[in-house]
């Protein structure tokens, strides 16, 4: 543990970079999953904490922010799982079924 954070990314992580994203969101089946961080991301992707190497701290942004905006057009949905202080799982779920259209 380094200080009050686990290290991340932890063994069963996934540190995917934005086309492995990408391939996944194409080919994943309805109801498929992906882990595509573990640790606690809003912390851990800030410059300033310096949790992760800079080129993984990049790589799990753009990853995140590819998630954020996918989530955003319906293409997937978000669940966080807890797993202890400052440890969460990030997943993306493919949704079954149609997506409604947004309404604003």
């Amino acid at each position: 543990m380094n200080g009050f954070f686990p290290p991340a990314p932890t063994p069963g992580s996934r540190p995917i970079d934005e086309n492995a994203l990408c391939d996944w969101l194409a080919d994943a089946q309805p109801g498929a999953t992906l882990e595509y961080y573990r640790g606690h991301l809003g912390h851990d992707r800030m410059p300033s904490t310096k949790v992760l190497p800079e080129q993984l701290r990049r790589q799990v942004t753009e990853v995140a922010s590819r998630v954020r905006k996918a989530a955003e057009d319906g293409g997937v949905l978000l669940i966080q799982l807890r797993h202890g202080d400052n440890d969460y799982s990030y997943l993306a779920k493919k949704p079954i079924g149609p997506r409604k259209a947004k309404s604003y």
